[in-house]
């Protein structure tokens, strides 16, 4: 504590902070001697807990401990000496907090523990502490892997925090298990392993024997089985079984998940057994990809178990199709591995060199190659001879600039290790094209040539062949070639995603004819793929066998969304749409099924299918959130559903629903956008026709803002409602200044004008003879 009557305090010490601070984020040199001079220059004094927290966060950035730690023990004594009763539990604690901090960052043991202690000591005695602010703290992580004397001191204060919240009484198994199991990570990392084997067995006893008011899933044994597998492999069953159980009447695509995040448990206990050969076989079941994009594939364990075993070409097959698929997203271990194979003359395998070729197809995938194989070891070009050459461009620029040099190394040693390898040709056939260094038909017959010598049938390849031939042959000609056959989920749901981007550029360089052959083409083209992706998904959700890249159920989902969107919209087959929304509901459910589900009952008119499904849409939405929720698109099918179902007093539930949607959505009740002030005319509408004294007050609410309106939608909406009131002269006049705001300048506009004009007829005749056979109202469907 500073005792100088002129020490800076007070608002006047914050403003020094904040000019410290500031100056800290735009300076990257001699900041800590600028910084302790600057904190030197004057007395400070910390009179609020915030002020202890930035003052003293300063001195130890200026490399001056004992300052820090004086901020600390005498501005923090005289902070908390000041502090009222029901706030000196948190003073304190956040007290001890820095001083665990500091200790940790200046590995300081045994001012580690007594802090460790200290906070112990008040989450044990001081019931009013807010324990649940510290149970996520970095420090703690960071002191787990320090000193062994240092970490089980912190496991227990983590127990401690999580006993003392009453919030998590349901999760006490949880919590227990999960205290075992970071004690058993702290002996087996210090090579105390029958102490580590016996918390281990302690960690699955709390969730095996947990009450039944205890919230135990299947998460909690696979995240307890991953952390544990090899520290007690021979306790496979007991996180398998489990699962298996909770499972059972998942959903296939779900269980089928599970079961390869278990077998990868079965593969790493085999491999800890000493069963490489074991472990490598039973990568068959455990590599299959759980993420949409093709990453999380298990090969953080299969790569460095191929190459234990002097499989070296499988292995940079391996490396190689991971790279190629993921790229940016590659697991960050892989680059030091295929540079510390390239560095092995007893490794020859072309594979390694297609490594590093794909990885510079793009700069930004290049450029976290280089910085992942790196790492803190000597210069990439000086590694090794095959690194001087492959890597020489490196010396003295940066990624991007020496990725064009790269690739000419790459593709040489390629060549050189497999001349005229199929992989090689095809990469360089793209980059060439992309390039200008060869025309699309060389392109394409290149790319051509190498998917019939090996198999090739991957999206990108079915892209790049179809971008070539578009370019070469046109876009018409490539769409009456044959569909391409691909061969998994994965590469199906992404080949009709990215083709998407070659169509629509040439599309509208087509005479019109051409251009609605192309269409339908096109949309034969996008269902093909889509059905074949889901037939391979389907087909290894049965039987448990498959491609790689057919088991994540999230992309499944998506899957089934995008071709149920197909035949929505193109081919009208609703039913077929519901099944395949409902399919990826099971799968995996996000809102754009719910969507789906309720666009399809609304085209099929079937009343009761509309109202489950908007009632569906609308709590799935508020339970999980839905970015392109649009309530004012449906509430209107809603309430004709209602009323045509004879339901009419629902109507005033989703009127409240709309308007409370609105208003969270930025709208102001006293001047509505003109899409949310005709959603709710559009109910009011239905509303008038059953609900005439309702309907009145309503719309008494929104005249006046129909009085200045100038949507010709929207007044057209308001016509309807007072013709659905029987007040037929205002009906007429909103019917006539819709037509007059109508500008005709499209299709839609025009087909609205002339319903609108026949509704004026209408309505001038006292509402009688709008059309032959149909309610007035029908017009507008």
């Amino acid at each position: 504590m500073t005792p100088d009557r002129d020490a800076l305090s007070g608002a006047q010490l914050e403003q020094l902070l904040d000019r410290l601070e500031a100056d800290l984020e735009e300076s990257d040199s001699s900041e800590a001697a600028d910084l302790l001079a600057r904190l030197r220059a004057k007395p400070l004094r910390a009179d609020t807990l915030d002020a202890v927290d930035r003052l003293h966060t300063l001195w130890m950035r200026a490399g001056d401990t004992p300052a820090a730690r004086a901020v600390v023990d005498g501005d923090g004594a005289a902070v908390l000496a000041a502090a009222p009763a029901d706030a000196q539990t948190g003073v304190q604690m956040q007290l001890a907090l820095y001083r665990l901090q500091m200790a940790s960052y200046l590995r300081d043991e045994a001012a580690a523990l007594q802090a460790l202690a200290e906070m112990h000591t008040i989450v044990r005695e001081r019931p009013d502490l807010d324990a649940d602010a510290y149970r996520q703290l970095r420090v703690f992580d960071q002191l787990e892997y320090a000193a062994f004397a240092v970490a089980l001191p912190t496991i227990d204060l983590r127990e401690a925090i999580d006993q003392a919240i009453p919030g998590r009484a349901a999760f006490r198994a949880w919590d227990t298990a999960d205290h075992h199991r970071r004690r058993a990570w702290a002996y087996s990392r210090h090579e105390q392993l029958a102490e580590a084997r016996a918390a281990a067995e302690a960690s699955i006893a709390a969730l095996q024997t947990a009450a039944p008011d205890q919230d135990v899933d299947e998460n909690d044994w696979l995240r307890l089985g991953d952390a544990l597998i090899e520290i007690v492999p021979d306790h496979l069953a007991a996180f398998a079984q489990p699962v298996t159980a909770l499972t059972a009447d998942w959903s296939l695509p779900r269980r089928r998940g599970a079961e390869v995040r278990l077998a990868r448990l079965g593969a790493r206990a085999k491999r800890k057994q000493g069963d490489l050969a074991g472990a490598l076989q039973a990568c068959a079941a455990a590599r299959y990809s759980l993420s949409s994009d093709g990453s999380d594939d298990f090969i953080e364990y299969e790569l460095e178990w191929l190459i234990e075993a002097g499989r070296f070409d499988e292995a940079g097959q391996r490396a190689f199709f991971h790279i190629y698929q993921v790229e940016t997203g590659m697991w960050e271990g892989l680059p030091p591995i295929v540079s510390a194979r390239l560095a092995d003359p007893a490794d020859t395998s072309v594979w390694w060199a297609l490594c590093a070729l794909r990885a510079c197809h793009l700069d930004e995938t290049f450029e976290r190659f280089v910085q992942l194989a790196q790492g803190h070891g000597p210069s990439l070009h000086e590694r090794s001879d095959v690194h001087r050459v492959l890597f020489a461009a490196l010396d003295g620029k940066d990624a991007e600039e020496a990725l064009p040099e790269v690739v000419v190394a790459a593709h040489a040693l390629a060549e050189a290790r497999a001349p005229k390898h199929p992989w090689t040709t095809r990469l360089m056939a793209v980059r060439n094209g992309m390039a200008g260094r060869i025309d699309p038909t060389t392109e394409a017959a290149q790319l051509l040539a190498a998917t019939h010598e090996t198999e090739m049938e991957d999206n990108r390849t079915a892209y790049s062949l179809f971008h070539a031939r578009a370019r070469s042959l046109g876009l018409l000609e490539t769409l009456r070639l044959p569909v391409p056959a691909v061969p998994s989920g994965l590469w199906g749901y992404a080949f009709a995603v990215t083709v998407d981007n070659e169509y629509e550029e040439q599309l509208d360089d087509l005479p019109a004819k051409q251009q609605d052959e192309a269409q339908k083409l096109y949309r034969k083209l996008l269902c093909t793929v889509y059905e074949q992706a889901q037939a391979r998904m389907e087909r290894y959700f049965a039987t448990g066998t498959g491609h790689p890249y057919d088991a994540c159920a999230h992309l499944y989902s998506m899957l089934c969304n995008n071709l149920a969107i197909q035949y929505r919209y193109y081919e009208s087959r609703y039913d077929d749409a519901v099944e395949l929304h409902r399919r990826g509901i099971a799968a995996s459910p996000f809102a754009e099924h719910y969507d789906g589900i309720l666009r399809s009952r609304i085209e099929q008119e079937d009343h009761a299918g509309v109202l489950d499904a908007a009632e569906a849409l609308w709590n799935f939405s508020a339970d999980y959130g839905y970015s392109r929720h649009e309530p004012n698109d449906y509430v209107g099918d809603v309430a004709h559903a209602l009323l045509t179902l004879g339901r009419p007093h629902e109507m005033s539930i989703w009127l409240e629903r709309l308007a409370h949607w609105q208003q969270e959505n930025g709208e102001s009740e006293d001047a509505l956008t003109s899409g949310a002030l005709g959603a709710r005319l559009r109910v009011l509408l239905y509303m008038g026709q059953a609900l005439a004294e309702e309907t009145t007050t309503y719309w008494n609410r929104l005249e006046p803002q129909v009085r200045f309106c100038d949507d010709y939608w929207a007044l057209a909406k308001a016509a309807q409602v007072m013709g659905a009131l029987e007040r037929f002269d205002e009906a007429a006049a909103l019917c006539q200044r819709s037509m007059d705001c109508n500008p005709r300048d499209n299709a839609s506009a025009s087909q609205d004008y002339d319903a609108m004009k026949t509704l004026l007829a209408s309505y001038q005749r006292g509402g009688a003879g709008a059309a032959s056979g149909k309610s007035w109202w029908q017009f507008w469907k």
